[in-house]
């Protein structure tokens, strides 16, 4: 045993041996010391903590009593003066001027008002920016309507610098004191025309002495004062305080983040859960599911919880005054805020213990080289050589073997002296070539830098000049279609009218098939632009494939007879009687085929083959059908050389007169759109023989009920006259629904734009509206926003019609209120289904019900 410490001691230096001892014991004296002071300041830190929160929380509860007796004092007095004779409610100019003269006094207060039962009101306040208070006025002598007064410095009224329809008798405010019978508070708002400052409002009923209601006095009050107090109190450098109601909704906090956010130019309150704040939306979050609802909180809680790991003291207080406010104060602390002079104090501790140990290590030292230098002379040579010095010589002294180790170390000192030269020469070669290197790839990159900015700008000008062509071709469309639905409206009108001769209804058939053709081709260039701009989308419906097949065959088949050809339709194997497709691409598609078949075939046939072919498979648990799509003429055919380009944009092949009758963009519409469905349109022809066109589709079988035969023409409907208002400022699209809605019964009001259209609804009450979007005095959708704010008429049915794109006009109409889109030129089908929908009509049709 003793042998193995002896063995032990051999290795270790007799320096170590003096030092390290010594300089544990110092160490760990210092060291204990730290840690129970350490343990001492965190039992002190959450004493502090939560004797500092119960501090500041009392604060806020006596600020929030002295805050909130403004509004309700001021009501008192004016109750009180109204009580004793020395405010005549009825003398409307003096109690304007009155009233102003107490905003002078209280800068918190946004406004006070009152409102006589018989509808008399008057009241001044902030509310105009650069107006400073202004007096407000509804009596007989301003017509019933709200005319806001600027004043002087006197409070003298100067002139009207604002008028509205303002109803003070159905304001909530009035509406709910009247109801409660007693002083109450509103819910905290925020005012239309200065929508960034928070409000609250108490209201107080007048009664006379045989207790009937005279009228109510009300204060608004600015809460905005609570947020400066808290971001006042100093708590500590991170802490937060905020106040809350208990629906989550932030009323103040020390933060610099406002209680509410714009969205659409209009302030919306804050949920404290969706706060900027991350320590308040944390400690909110916290206390939701600490409580389980925010409800729950009845009484001040001391709480703590971690956040990323550092501990979070927080405070929960309950607020509450007589006339029934109910909101939760909530402080929250960070631990490492007080932890700071405890943390400076165990850095103090840190530096002593390094202190004394390098003192002791000083002492040590000295002790040991006093003890041991003739010993350590040499270990100091060896370590200086270590350490670079490759110079240093090493005296050659002492006895014979130190004298050996000497002369070894001297000439090691040599070798490593000329390794080190060698390598700082190989150094500095490899940093020349470093620097070569480097310029180099710095060129490289700039070059690359120069050509990604100069792709960036040509993308940017791309998307730019797309932007401008979808602008172009949307107002373009707007303008065709404006037009277009009164000539095919009217024409539908007249092939309607069985009073007209034979060749009068194939003339209207005319104008009507012309407007419907032009109609198409605006379709087929916005649907091109829309492929460009990969937004061309599906949208499957399930519908019944026989039916939709048989509406195809009926079209192409009058076209086909005026050129007088053959026209068939075959449908070979199991085909499917419900499927799930996008009808409208699929109509679209084998329209745009068979036109094309038609158009270059002068004489012979044309056969339209829909097939089954393959083997039946499911997909997702639903059964498909793969079902082949041909279309085959005897035209005058396609030469090998335009096969490649017929699906190009704009491209087309035959003679003049043929390439006339389109715009060069159903193919390639056609093309995109089958490969949009997961197919490839494919062509296969020969020069003076035909043409054949063919895809093939997966379509998934649903089922779906047989569709029932046409009714006959509709005359009339059941029941009672209904009125309909039509909107428009264009005389020609007005007298169009006019003559297709009178003859069935309705009686037909027609207004010009929407200030007169919101005039005649109120007026006359209309059982349903029509509306065009845009009108020059007032637009659809801003009479239509009006109309549901008023509440006799605020349930009418609207419905919009309009020529601008469908997809971006119907959202904006659904969102501002119309209960339904109806696209220009109007369909006259799916008007009447909407009017059978929103008015729960019966129709009489020709020949019976």
């Amino acid at each position: 045993m003793n042998k193995q410490i002896a063995k032990s001691l051999e290795k270790i230096p007799l320096r170590l041996l003096l030092l390290v001892p010594f300089v544990l014991q110092i160490f760990a004296a210092v060291g204990l010391t730290g840690y129970l002071s350490l343990q001492n300041g965190q039992k002190a830190v959450n004493d502090l903590a939560s004797q500092l929160q119960r501090e500041i929380s009392s604060r806020i509860d006596q600020h929030l009593d002295s805050y909130l007796k403004t509004p309700r004092a001021i009501n008192q007095i004016n109750v009180d003066a109204v009580r004793l004779g020395l405010l005549n409610l009825g003398d409307i100019k003096k109690t304007g001027h009155y009233f102003w003269k107490q905003m002078q006094a209280f800068e918190d207060v946004g406004y006070i008002s009152y409102v006589l039962t018989t509808g008399e009101y008057t009241g001044a306040g902030r509310w105009m920016e650069g107006k400073g208070v202004t007096i407000d006025e509804v009596s007989a002598n301003t017509k019933w309507k709200n005319y806001t007064y600027a004043t002087d410095r006197q409070g003298n009224r100067t002139e009207v610098v604002f008028t509205s329809d303002y109803k003070p008798l159905t304001e909530s405010w009035y509406t709910d004191t009247v109801r409660a019978g007693k002083p109450i508070w509103s819910q905290v708002f925020s005012w239309s025309d200065v929508p960034d400052i928070l409000s609250i409002s108490v209201s107080y009923p007048i009664y006379d002495y045989t207790k009937k209601l005279k009228g109510v006095l009300s204060v608004d009050f600015r809460l905005t004062g609570i947020s400066d107090f808290l971001s006042n109190l100093e708590v500590s450098p991170s802490a937060k305080i905020f106040i809350l109601e208990r629906n989550g909704l932030v009323l103040a906090s020390s933060s610099p983040e406002k209680p509410y956010k714009m969205v659409n130019g209009k302030a919306q309150r804050l949920n404290v859960l969706e706060s900027k704040d991350f320590l308040i939306r944390a400690t909110a979050d916290y206390l939701r599911k600490h409580f389980g609802s925010f409800n729950e909180i009845q009484n001040s809680q001391q709480l703590e919880f971690m956040l990323d790991g550092k501990r979070q003291f927080v405070r929960v207080t309950p607020w509450r005054d007589e006339l029934g406010l109910d909101w939760l104060v909530a402080i929250a602390v960070p631990e490492s805020d007080f932890m700071a002079q405890i943390n400076a104090n165990t850095r103090t501790t840190i530096w002593l213990c390094l202190g004394a140990l390098a003192i002791a290590t000083v002492l040590g030292i000295y002790t040991s080289r006093w003890i041991s230098r003739p010993l350590l002379r040499l270990s100091q040579a060896s370590q200086a050589i270590a350490n670079g010095q490759l110079d240093r010589q090493v005296k050659v002294e002492g006895v014979s073997e130190l004298r050996i180790l000497a002369r070894s170390f001297n000439q090691m000192a040599k070798q490593l002296r000329d390794s080190f030269a060698a390598l700082q020469k190989t150094n500095a070669e490899l940093e020349t070539r470093v620097e070569q290197r480097t310029a180099q790839f710095k060129k490289a990159v700039q070059a690359a830098m120069k050509a990604a900015s100069e792709s960036a700008t040509a993308k940017q000008a791309a998307e730019a000049a797309n932007r401008a062509k979808g602008e172009f071709l949307a107002n373009i469309s707007h303008e065709l279609r404006t037009p277009l639905n009164s000539v095919i409206g009217y024409a539908n009108i007249l092939m309607n009218d069985r009073a007209l001769s034979a060749q009068q209804a194939k003339r209207a058939k005319i104008i009507q098939r012309s407007g419907t053709y032009l109609l198409t081709l605006i379709s087929d260039i916005l649907d091109f632009s829309k492929a460009e701009a990969s937004k061309l989308e599906l949208e499957p419906t399930d519908f019944h494939f026989p039916s939709f097949l048989e509406e195809i065959c009926g079209i192409v088949e009058m076209r086909a007879q005026e050129k007088k050809l053959l026209f068939q339709c075959q449908m070979t194997g199991d085909i499917p009687t419900g499927v799930r497709a996008d009808e409208k691409r699929l109509r679209q598609v084998l329209i745009n085929l068979l036109g094309n078949a038609v158009k270059f075939t002068d004489k012979g046939q044309i056969l339209l083959k829909v097939s089954e072919i393959g083997t039946n498979y499911r997909s997702n648990f639903i059964p498909h059908k793969q079902i082949r799509f041909e279309v085959v003429d005897t035209g005058v055919g396609i030469s090998p050389l335009h096969l490649e380009t017929i699906f190009q944009p704009f491209e087309q092949v035959g003679d003049r007169d043929r390439k006339r009758g389109g715009t060069g963009l159903g193919l390639a519409i056609s093309k995109q759109l089958v490969e949009l469905m997961g197919s490839q349109l494919q062509v296969s022809s020969q020069l003076q023989q035909g043409s054949t066109f063919w895809f093939d589709l997966a379509l998934p079988v649903v089922e779906i009920a047989l569709e029932t035969q046409p009714k006959e023409r509709i005359k009339g409907y059941q029941g009672k006259p209904c009125r309909i208002l039509v909107v428009g400022d264009r005389q020609e699209n007005r007298s169009l629904l006019l003559s297709l809605l009178k003859p069935l019964g309705f009686e037909v009001m027609m207004a010009k734009n929407g200030e007169q259209g919101l005039t005649i609804a109120r007026q006359l009450k209309p059982d349903l509206i029509l509306t065009d979007i845009m009108m020059s005095v007032k637009t659809g959708l801003t009479m239509t926003r009006e109309i549901r704010e008023i509440p006799e008429i605020k349930d009418v049915p609207i419905i919009a019609i309009s020529a601008s794109l469908i997809e971006m006009m119907e959202e904006t109409c659904l969102r501002a209120g119309c209960n339904a889109f109806l696209p220009k030129p109007i369909d006259q089908q799916q008007l009447l289904s909407l009017l059978k929908e929103y008015l729960h009509l019966e129709w009489i049709y020709e020949g019976g019900y």
